[in-house]
């Protein structure tokens, strides 16, 4: 099942490629689960989160979560996505990636040479996979739809992979966790491979002659 992307900065979520327009309020419910999974939360906190300071009907949160269930398409007797925990809450239960929004100001600070073309990354964080609504789109088989996660923090940066079925390789070894990466470093997606790059580092031009 393809994961769903959840774009913070258009307020979108993108489902097999396909844009899914949420209300306001169920498109901040399905964040508060997709931040909390799989962990439930409980009723009393999501009424106040999504109903600051007022009283409703107990009805509510339910006949919000029908409605997130039924854009998602969830329902409550074959839960695969959201899950509901009698007298407690709710928890998100699928496979969802967060795409937190670029500062509108921003500008790459590092980047990623596949098959000679830059993909330039911003500060924070990316998702690195062949889906489209990644940060960073590599599109060739052996890499998984959401594969790795790149984190770009003042001059640090860390790659983990997200429990790909091929593997994410930093310097010929494969890499369980966080590592940093440096500038030059060689990584491997599958088996494409990517240079990572920092911006603004003076490199040497050598003359082949």
């Amino acid at each position: 099942m393809s994961a769903i992307v959840v774009d913070l900065g258009t307020r979108v979520v993108r489902r097999r490629g396909i844009d899914i327009q949420l209300p306001p309020r169920a498109f901040d419910l399905l964040v508060i689960l997709v931040r909390n999974r799989p962990n439930a939360v409980a009723h009393t906190d999501l009424q106040a989160a999504l109903w600051p300071n007022l009283h409703v009907s107990p009805t509510s949160l339910p006949g919000l979560v029908a409605q997130l269930r039924k854009a998602l398409g969830d329902s409550p007797t074959d839960a695969r996505l959201i899950r509901t925990l009698h007298r407690v809450g709710y928890a998100f239960t699928g496979d969802a990636v967060i795409a937190d929004p670029a500062p509108p100001t921003a500008t790459p600070a590092c980047r990623l040479i596949w098959r000679g073309k830059p993909l330039e990354l911003l500060a924070g964080e990316s998702i690195i996979g062949r889906d489209h609504g990644c940060g960073v789109c590599i599109d060739a088989d052996s890499v998984s739809r959401h594969h790795a996660k790149l984190i770009v923090s003042g001059r640090d940066t860390v790659i983990e992979d997200l429990g790909s079925k091929n593997g994410t390789w930093v310097s010929g070894e494969r890499i369980h966790g966080a590592v940093p990466l440096t500038d030059g470093s060689s990584v491997r997606f599958g088996t494409e491979t990517v240079r990572f790059e920092v911006l603004g580092v003076n490199r040497t031009t050598k003359t082949v002659n």
